[in-house]
Order: C-alpha cells, then sequence, then structure tokens
C-alpha cells in the first residue's frame, strides 16, 4: 500500500538529513506528502523540499494562528510570491486557536488575509480549528471548496457543516483516541477523508499505516481500497489543482 501524508511539518524534524527523512518516509509507505509552513521563516525550506523531492513533496505556505504575533505586516507579501512559484501549493497552515489565543481579531486579520490569496489563486487553506468552531462558522461559505480541516478535533455537529460545505477532514493516530473518534469516522464520507500523521508532532510516519487500518475497520471496508480512496483523494485535491 502507498500512503499520501497531507500534513506533515519536514522542516521541524532535527538531527537528521533530508535524504534520510524522504528515505523514512518511503519505507513507511508515504509516496507522496504536504511539506506544510507555520510561519514564513519556513518558507523557503519547504520550497527547497520540493524543488530537490519534486514527485513526493507538495510544499504548503501559510502562516500558523499561534504565530501571529512574531510577523510583521506584509507577510502575505512573501507568501504570495511562493504561491506565484508554486502553482498546486496550498495555503497553510492557517485559521484560528481559541485555546491558544482568545483574541479572535487579531485571528480574524491574518486568517482574512490567507484567504483572500486563496480565492484570488485559486488553492485550499489547510485548516488549524482549535475550539473555534463558533469563529469558523462564518467562513464556512467562503471557504474553497477543497479546504481541509487538519488533525480534527471538533465536533460530529460541526462536522456536518463541513460536508455540506464540500470540504474535508484529514485526521492522525491522536485522532482515534477521542471518544466520538468512530462516530465521526462514520459520519464522514470516504470521499472527503484524508490521513496524515503531523509529524514531528502528532504521531509518526510509520503510524500512518494504522491510520488506515482503523479507518477501514470503522467503516468495515477492504484495507488495500480504503487506502486507495484515501490516496486518490489527497492526489485530486492537492496535486490536480
Amino acid at each position: 500500500m502507498q500512503f499520501f501524508d497531507t500534513h506533515i511539518h519536514l522542516a521541524d524534524f532535527e538531527n537528521i538529513t533530508p535524504d534520510e527523512l524522504m528515505g523514512n518516509l518511503k519505507q513507511a509507505g508515504i509516496k507522496r506528502c504536504v511539506c506544510v509552513c507555520s510561519r514564513p521563516q519556513d518558507f523557503q525550506k519547504a520550497a527547497s523540499f520540493a524543488k530537490t523531492y519534486p514527485t513526493m513533496v507538495v510544499p504548503a505556505f501559510g502562516l500558523h494562528p499561534w504565530y501571529i504575533g512574531e510577523q510583521v505586516r506584509g507577510f502575505e507579501k512573501e507568501l504570495e510570491r511562493y504561491l506565484k512559484l508554486f502553482n498546486v501549493a496550498p495555503i497553510g497552515e492557517c485559521g484560528f486557536d481559541r485555546l491558544k489565543n482568545p483574541d479572535f481579531e487579531a485571528q480574524k486579520e491574518v486568517f482574512e488575509l490567507q484567504l483572500a490569496l486563496a480565492k484570488a489563486y485559486h488553492r485550499p487553506l489547510l485548516l488549524h480549528a482549535v475550539k473555534a468552531d463558533i469563529w469558523f462558522e462564518r467562513y464556512l461559505p467562503l471557504l474553497p471548496r477543497k479546504s481541509v480541516f487538519h488533525s480534527y478535533s471538533s465536533s460530529v455537529e460541526f462536522l456536518k457543516q463541513i460536508i455540506k460545505y464540500e470540504l474535508y477532514i484529514s485526521v492522525n493516530k491522536r485522532f482515534f483516541r477521542k471518544q466520538d473518534a468512530q462516530k465521526i469516522i462514520l459520519q464522514t464520507p470516504i470521499e472527503r477523508l484524508l490521513i496524515e500523521t503531523d509529524a514531528p508532532f502528532q504521531s509518526k510516519p510509520e503510524e500512518l499505516q494504522d491510520v488506515v487500518l482503523q479507518i477501514a475497520n470503522i467503516k468495515q471496508m477492504d484495507l488495500e481500497k480504503t487506502a486507495k480512496i484515501l490516496y486518490s483523494n489527497a492526489m485530486e485535491i492537492l496535486c490536480d489543482g
């Protein structure tokens, strides 16, 4: 089986060379991955991975809500420059985190700048959403259709809205600790589901196969068929434009 890791922070791995890291991903069955950024300081690193390993790495560029206080005005110009360099690059990781920062207005300004670029360049958003369902509700009709709520941690009720607007969720190994994980998987159409590691933070590359196994078991689907559908989902929204 082959997997598409739709959310991995390649620039944040330590004490390993890029070639060794890519070798580890291949050994784990990961054929392709999305190298996400948390802040502009990561942009060049993601671009370098994409240029060195073009058949394996899709870069994503964005400003994470945790780091908005570090940025000077005008970050969106640098973001736009990289979007022009990589014509299928999504924007992310971006979004809202009400647990980390209760200041909606500060996060709103940064998010709306990225949303505007996503619309202008027809790119999906890779979304961070922690305790922020109520903040996101106004934006759901405005999001690019192929946008992804990564490392899904919201409610079953919010999931219904995501599905309504033809958006996606992505899950990793940690997701299955949730009490309602099985219910969320059952209520998510397989065509709206993606997998990720969020490595090196939330899980390991070698654990991605277990994520597919758990999805297949919950949905009572054949394992290889499940893996193929999940891979195809990612290719459609992250590589095919």
